[in-house]
């Protein structure tokens, strides 16, 4: 019984092991992507987005600086996933916020 537990343990530490490797390669390749100039943020050399402001807040007694971007292209937003990991990546302690505008009514965004 022991020696099932210690082969099951060992398969499942390297199963996860692998997974985690996969899935750190494909956010990097995703990450590389993305390029930053100046105050705007391109994706596969597209604008995807634009600094809009930074701004300082109190987040339980800890200073925060918190980064505001708007969205230029709203075509995918399944980037936008993407996006934050690369600039959190890039100003690591930052709080990376993105907006853009949702059309009345749309069905994307029923609550």
């Amino acid at each position: 019984m022991k020696k099932l537990i210690f082969i099951l343990l060992a398969v499942m530490f390297i199963g996860c092991a692998a997974f985690d490797k996969v899935s750190s390669i494909k956010r990097k390749e995703l990450r590389e992507k993305y390029t930053v100039v100046n105050n705007t943020v391109y994706y596969e050399k597209k604008p995807f987005a634009e600094l809009q402001a930074m701004t300082w807040s109190l987040d339980n007694g800890e200073l925060v600086k918190e980064m505001n971007f708007k969205l230029l292209n709203k075509q995918n937003l399944t980037l936008i996933g993407g996006m934050i990991d690369f600039l959190s990546e890039r100003h690591q302690g930052d709080e990376i916020e993105v907006e853009f505008e949702v059309e009345h009514n749309s069905e994307q965004f029923k609550l």
